[in-house]
C-alpha cells in the first residue's frame, strides 16, 4: 500500500471490475456468498464513495481485438477487455494480486497492492 501512496496516483475503478466483483462475492462455491441485493448494496456504497469511475471508450472492440491477438488462451478474455478498456482511456497502471494475468502487456506498470 505504501508504494501506492508514494506513487501520489489518483485511482478509478473500471466498471466492468465492479461488475465482476458483484459476480465473484455471490458465488455459491464461497463459504458465505452474498445475496445478490447484499451485493448491489456493497458495490453502491462503494460508488457513493464518489470513487472516479470509468468505462469503456467507443475504440474499445479495436484495442479489444488487436490485445487478444497477443494471448494463447480464451481464459485471459475478461483481462484483456479490462486492459482494452484502460489502454483506451490513457491508464498504464494497474493494482491487483494477479500481476502475472497482465504482465504480457507491455504499456502497463502492474503492482500487487499486498
Amino acid at each position: 500500500m505504501s508504494e501506492m501512496r508514494k506513487a501520489n496516483s489518483q485511482f478509478v475503478s473500471p466498471a466492468q471490475v465492479l461488475m465482476e466483483f458483484i459476480h465473484v462475492i455471490t458465488w455459491q462455491r464461497l463459504e458465505k456468498p452474498l445475496s445478490l441485493s447484499e451485493a448491489i448494496r456493497v458495490v453502491q456504497d462503494y460508488v457513493d464513495t464518489g470513487i472516479l469511475k470509468m468505462s469503456q471508450r467507443e475504440p474499445h472492440i479495436q484495442t479489444f481485438l488487436t490485445l487478444l491477438s497477443s494471448v494463447t488462451t480464451r481464459k485471459k478474455i475478461f483481462d484483456v477487455v479490462l486492459t482494452a478498456t484502460l489502454k483506451d482511456n490513457g491508464i498504464s497502471g494497474l493494482y491487483t494480486v494477479n500481476v502475472t494475468d497482465f504482465e504480457e502487456f507491455d504499456f502497463l506498470t502492474v503492482i500487487n497492492p499486498l
